[in-house]
């Protein structure tokens, strides 16, 4: 089985949560958000914004949204990590990990097009492996300026 070993806050009562303590990477690692092993899916990370009408239903009749997310990335074979509301820009973030881009951007889709947000947008993550490869994989692009 894959392992996931990510950084953040403790949530107890959570049972199969990825979550370690606060600080509790390896100092030998750098300090990655989430570190990939073995044959562990791409991670996703979507930022959201409910519209005001959303907010006003959630107010009416409060419910957990993350149960829903989960449903949703389970569907196409995916895991949801993580789900969190906050203030500034957006309403709140997921972590996702998912099958293939496909899957996730299917996932997205049906979550922009369901009307409740005012917007959805998704970001690949990457291991610090997977970005010391593609350093190292740059350099045969040999990129050139425009004008030079």
């Amino acid at each position: 089985m894959a392992e996931t070993r990510a950084v953040g806050a403790h949530r107890p009562g959570r049972s199969g949560d990825v979550w370690g303590a606060a600080g509790s990477f390896p100092a030998s690692r750098g300090h990655p958000l989430v570190e990939r092993k073995g044959d562990m899916m791409p991670l996703y990370l979507s930022r959201f914004s409910y519209t005001p009408e959303t907010w006003a239903r959630l107010i009416g009749r409060p419910e957990d949204r993350a149960q829903a997310a989960q449903s949703y990335i389970e569907s196409v074979g995916g895991k949801l990590h993580g789900f969190w509301y906050a203030f500034g820009t957006h309403d709140g973030y997921n972590l996702w990990e998912a099958p293939d881009n496909v899957s996730m951007a299917a996932v997205a889709l049906a979550i922009s097009g369901g009307g409740a947000l005012s917007s959805f947008e998704t970001t690949v993550l990457l291991t610090v492996d997977e970005t010391i490869e593609a350093l190292r994989t740059a350099e045969r692009v040999r990129y050139r300026a425009p004008g030079a």
